[in-house]
């Protein structure tokens, strides 16, 4: 059955009563369905939470995050690429790579 915002605004007990019987509203906005009423399913059993390490475990194994370094960045130790056989340095590759502003 398709009910309009309008109407459900006006007789919102009505639709409910519906539903509760089992039936499926759509509802509707300038003739478009936009959302359905429906009698909520039977909550499942819901597992624990997973363990931190668990999580840690799932997320890695996504992708989403990396381990992390292995050996702390020491600063004050800069990393010095000679140019290229052209002459070009890295300062300038990363420039050309980034293109315009």
């Amino acid at each position: 059955m398709q009910v309009s915002i309008r109407e459900l605004k006006a007789n919102p007990a009505r639709a409910i009563a519906l539903v509760q019987q089992g039936q499926r509203i759509q509802i509707t906005s300038h003739r478009r369905v936009v959302a359905e009423l429906v009698l909520p399913t039977e909550p499942t059993a819901q597992a624990s939470p997973p363990s931190d390490e668990d999580a840690m475990q799932r997320l890695l194994a996504s992708g989403l995050i990396a381990e992390p370094a292995s050996k702390p960045f020491k600063i004050g130790k800069a990393i010095v690429f000679a140019p290229g056989p052209d002459g070009q340095t890295m300062s300038d590759l990363v420039i050309e790579l980034r293109g315009p502003k």
